[in-house]
């Protein structure tokens, strides 16, 4: 079903919803005052920051900045889209889903889940397809007696549901094309092929099939390795509608079925090593698929953990495949993120190393790997002699522009300091941004405090206390007049008054999509330093002097215009009563 979803549906959903007991059911919550607290789901902490509010249905941590409501949090905790979050919450309610025809924003920010669901439903069917085949199919016997080679049990195939791919051109076009429509959604998926006869054939064929599932647990497509010599040795699904590479990470979503987060995540290249690690009690592996890692990867990684492990190949291929994935985290290192390298012996690969050495031999070749700033300085120093002068400078010219990609804060202040020590000049960024100002009449003058601007303040103050509406003297006069960020004021109160008893979490999902979204989820969670029983007065006060000076800018235009032409009536009036209120 195409469409959109009903404004007043989503809103009315939220309001029936609790965001305390769905935060709850992912992250046990302690209540602490009003407020209920936990550790962050979105970064890795010891001291909880992370605060849920039941008052405003809304949720801010104070350590990496996640804020919104409680389809934001769906969003956030799900790796879901907006739809699916919302469909979602439907079903915890019992409730069903209206789509109604046309478009919307909210229906536009991503493909509507009803229009995939035949393309999941498919990918499903397709996978208990592949391991009916692997217990079976006459042929399957190679394919059982390869990953006995591989020293997998039956148990780790059954918790990756590896299957078998028969050497045939249509069985699963066969088994799963009952009409032309079924035919066209396993050509979208990815499972079949068309060739230049317009005939249609299976992608896989005579080889063991990887599913692979994004972080919800959903099949979205496949990998497959081959018996024998054919090529290419792996082959994995195109991109569909349901699946892309550069965001998928094969295994990552049996790592968030764990209970507790992994201490770090090993990042292997391919979905062999992954199932290889888990046989051997490594269940912290994620590879890639097929592509370089991506940020969107590193992303997705450093939302479970804080450390990650490289773990590469020692051939020149891996070795530049390990610089590229550098060069992508270093933007991504912010405070506490921390990377280390580790390169295989020639001709070995995770799978094989383990196998060799065991979990601890493997775990012991970990603790050998190469911390990223050990890393980044051999890396470069390895075609330079920084014993001369010319060495040194050409350093610093490699080495600096890597890390100023880097946030700005210790890590980067370090590494700038050990540069400095190799190549005898002073780097530090701290010392760059800290160093003295030498005084002058003016910095001797006293700092004189911007205050917020008045609509900023009643925005925020409405979005945190959405009550406070009700006892606002009336704004009429203020749609009279055009001034930034008044319109969205003047609505705000509107939407409010039309809305009684509306909460913060339901208030910033109205703006969802729109030009003012970041602005609303901003301000709805802005410090603005007034205590709670000093706030309705402030709002008060803001509203005051939004009107104050509404008038006195109606009163000088219609006095400059006084002196350039007659006034009608009606201006005359008007200035009469400005003068007056103006006294």
């Amino acid at each position: 079903m195409s469409g959109y979803i009903p404004k007043n549906f989503i809103e009315s959903l939220i309001d029936r919803c609790d965001i305390i007991t769905v935060v709850d059911s992912y992250v046990p919550l302690k209540k602490a005052g009003k407020d209920y607290h936990a550790c962050c789901p979105f970064h890795q902490e010891k001291t909880p920051s992370f605060t849920v509010s039941a008052e405003k249905q809304f949720y801010h941590c104070f350590g990496c900045g996640a804020n919104g409501n409680i389809v934001s949090f769906l969003m956030e905790y799900e790796h879901c889209d907006f739809v699916e979050a919302i469909e979602e919450l439907a079903a915890s309610q019992g409730l069903s889903v209206p789509y109604e025809k046309g478009t919307h924003t909210q229906a536009s920010a991503s493909q509507n889940t009803e229009d995939l669901k035949p393309l999941y439903q498919l990918l499903e069917q397709a996978n208990r397809f592949y391991q009916t085949q692997l217990r079976q199919h006459p042929q399957a016997g190679e394919a059982i007696d390869y990953l006995k080679k591989r020293e997998l049990s039956g148990q780790t195939a059954a918790r990756f549901e590896l299957g078998y791919a028969p050497d045939a051109w249509n069985e699963l076009l066969t088994q799963l094309a009952g009409n032309s429509e079924q035919q066209k959604h396993l050509l979208d998926a990815g499972l079949i092929v068309q060739n230049e006869q317009q005939r249609y054939y299976d992608r896989f064929r005579n080889r063991i099939i990887f599913p692979i599932h994004d972080q919800r647990g959903r099949v979205i497509a496949f990998g497959g390795r081959v018996l024998d010599d054919s090529k290419p040795k792996y082959l994995n699904s195109p991109e569909t509608p349901v699946f892309h590479k550069g965001k998928e990470l094969y295994g990552l979503h049996h790592i968030r079925k764990q209970r507790n987060k992994p201490e770090q995540i090993i990042l292997v290249e391919g979905y062999m090593d992954v199932v290889a690690l888990a046989q051997h009690d490594i269940h912290n592996a994620a590879a890639t698929l097929g592509t370089a890692t991506s940020t969107e990867h590193l992303q997705r990684l450093y939302r479970l953990t804080e450390q990650l492990v490289f773990c590469f190949d020692g051939d020149e291929a891996g070795r530049k495949a390990a610089w590229k994935a550098l060069e992508t985290l270093l933007p991504l290192l912010s405070q506490g993120r921390q990377a280390n390298f580790m390169f295989l012996p020639n001709g070995e690969d995770p799978d094989s190393l383990v196998r060799q050495q065991g979990k601890q031999g493997f775990y012991q070749q970990i603790e050998q790997a190469l911390p990223l700033s050990q890393y980044l300085f051999s890396h470069l120093q390895q075609q330079l002699d920084i014993s001369t002068l010319d060495g040194k400078a050409r350093l610093l010219e490699l080495a600096k522009p890597l890390i100023h990609k880097m946030p700005e804060g210790a890590y980067q202040d370090l590494l700038l300091q050990h540069l400095g020590e190799i190549t005898g000049t002073r780097q530090t960024a701290q010392y760059q941004r800290t160093a003295p100002v030498q005084k002058t009449a003016s910095a001797n003058k006293p700092h004189k405090t911007t205050r917020p601007s008045p609509i900023r303040v009643a925005i925020a103050l409405l979005l945190q206390s959405p009550e406070f509406a009700t006892s606002l003297e009336s704004i009429e006069i203020l749609r009279q007049i055009e001034q930034p960020g008044l319109p969205l004021l003047v609505e705000l109160i509107d939407f409010i008054n039309n809305n009684p008893n509306i909460r913060t979490g339901t208030l910033v999902e109205h703006w969802r999509y729109s030009e003012h979204e970041k602005s609303i989820q901003k301000l709805a969670n802005w410090d603005i330093g007034i205590p709670q029983t000093g706030m309705q007065a402030e709002l008060q006060g803001a509203i005051s002097r939004l009107i104050q000076q509404t008038k006195e800018r109606q009163l000088e235009t219609l006095l400059q215009k006084s002196q350039l032409q007659k006034l009608s009536q009606h201006e005359k009036q008007s200035l009469n009563r400005l003068l007056s209120e103006l006294r």
